[in-house]
């Protein structure tokens, strides 16, 4: 199974996107909604959002990148576990979302960030040294950490500045969950870890800590 999982996890969702794309009322009844959430309490939606997405590009730019990543969870985890860390990562990431926006009932969103992010996160975690390159600059390498901490960095500054069309909140929410469930499970990637990784880490934890505490204090 562990070989098709990531096969079976970008089939389902390019399958419900599709028909959520023909079928408004599915659309509107899977997609992330704050007040159907908080007030209508359908949480199904905390989770069913991730398998929508607002177009074919959202929709590639996901799966590729869980493609991409998925098999370096797959070498360390079964895949049950691997599915485990990507259903966390969506919960916490909505979890997220909710903690930072539950008062905006217009708020929605859609797609599988959250639960991307807790897969790169992971393989991150594992393989804190693993390179990355940028698509248009193959000939320039960088290591996963520094990737992590400017990918953190942004999602923090945008969900702070309401950055661009993108749930910041869930990007944060599903990394964090992927860092947290990883190093529960293999204790030995903490110790692993760039020490400038994991004090950005703290350090943007705490502030999140703030921005929520001031968030709903000011509302």
């Amino acid at each position: 199974m562990e070989q098709y999982i990531t096969y079976i996890i970008i089939g389902i969702t390019v399958f419900v996107s599709w028909q959520a794309w023909q079928n408004f009322n599915l659309f509107e009844r899977l997609k992330f909604q704050m007040s159907a959430i908080v007030d209508g309490k359908q949480y199904d939606r905390m989770f069913t959002s991730a398998f929508v997405h607002a177009d074919w590009m959202h929709l590639f730019f996901n799966m590729f990148v869980l493609y991409t990543f998925m098999p370096v969870l797959l070498s360390i985890f079964s895949a049950q576990m691997c599915v485990l860390i990507y259903i966390a990562a969506i919960l916490s990431g909505s979890l997220f979302t909710i903690l930072f926006h539950r008062k905006d009932k217009w708020y929605s969103a859609v797609g599988a960030s959250g639960g991307v992010s807790g897969i790169v996160f992971s393989a991150i975690m594992l393989y804190p040294d693993l390179p990355l390159t940028i698509i248009f600059f193959p000939f320039f390498s960088f290591p996963g950490w520094a990737f992590g901490l400017i990918y953190l960095g942004y999602s923090l500054f945008g969900m702070k500045n309401n950055v661009g069309n993108l749930g910041h909140a869930a990007h944060l929410g599903g990394s964090i969950a992927g860092i947290l469930l990883t190093a529960l499970l293999v204790p030995a990637s903490v110790f692993q870890i760039n020490i400038i990784f994991l004090i950005g880490i703290i350090v943007m934890i705490i502030a999140m800590g703030i921005m929520a505490y001031k968030e709903n204090v000011r509302r």
